[in-house]
């Protein structure tokens, strides 16, 4: 029989992160074609998150890779983390690519947001460190992290001052939906309402499909108005969703 690997939360919570590089890299290597930007600069970043994949894969210990070892450290997955961060900004902000990117992703192509691969990671980081800190389920504790991110992804919804009808009603659900999974979260009030997996699921599910990405079409319609553009929206359906996933598997 195989050697019997554990699977703990930070280390799920890293699987999900590494599968955003690898969609990451590919559109990094997207971007630097001609119909997109030429700049093939790009490829180098598409290269360094597939070397991040492999130091990640291999430190998780997820199958046996022989002669081949590398430790597994909460500060190693901090730097790759921090780097990922850093190449966002660079690739986003500095050289100006942020509208594409998310046009890329709300087309369903190989888009990830500007600086999602490196957040998941330092989430990672948090959720390995969090239980020296306070008796939370990493399950809860990314939830909250999914709270935060719906409830910001509803209010920007009415920030710019041109989203439709039918967005601000979703909006509103959404916000409603969060309030009522923060209070199951953190217990304040007994409203009748069990935390299990079928609610998380079913409000990550409707701030997923309906609250989300209108903060996206908004976002990248907010751009093209103003050239304005903020990095960290659309995050709140697919933070829960991944809440859901702990919770399905007791983390």
């Amino acid at each position: 029989m195989g050697e019997e690997r554990e699977l703990t939360a930070p280390k799920i919570i890293l699987i999900i992160a590494m599968l955003f590089m690898l969609a990451e890299g590919v559109m990094y290597f997207y971007l630097s074609d001609v119909a997109f930007t030429g700049d093939s600069l790009l490829i180098l970043f598409g290269i360094l998150n597939l070397v991040f994949i492999f130091l990640i894969f291999i430190s998780l210990d997820l199958v046996g890779t022989g002669p081949v070892k590398i430790p597994y450290f909460w500060w190693l997955m901090l730097i790759i983390g921090v780097l990922l961060i850093v190449f966002s900004y660079l690739i986003a902000d500095f050289w100006g690519y942020a509208y594409l990117i998310a046009s890329l992703g709300f087309a369903g192509l190989a888009g990830v947001a500007p600086y999602l691969t490196g957040s998941l990671v330092l989430l990672a980081v948090i959720i390995e460190i969090m239980p020296k800190l306070k008796d939370m389920k990493a399950s809860k504790t990314f939830a909250l992290f999914g709270i935060g991110f719906a409830i910001w992804d509803s209010v920007f919804i009415f920030i710019p001052g041109f989203a439709t009808q039918i967005a601000m009603v979703n909006a509103v659900f959404g916000i409603i939906l969060a309030i009522v999974l923060l209070i199951l979260v953190l217990d304040l009030i007994d409203i009748k309402i069990p935390f299990t997996w079928w609610v998380l699921l079913t409000i990550a599910f409707v701030i997923w499909m309906w609250v989300s990405p209108f903060a996206v079409y908004i976002n990248l319609t907010n751009y093209m108005l103003t050239l304005t553009f903020y990095p960290v929206v659309g995050w709140g359906g697919l933070f829960l969703m991944i809440s859901f996933v702990l919770m399905l598997l007791d983390k």
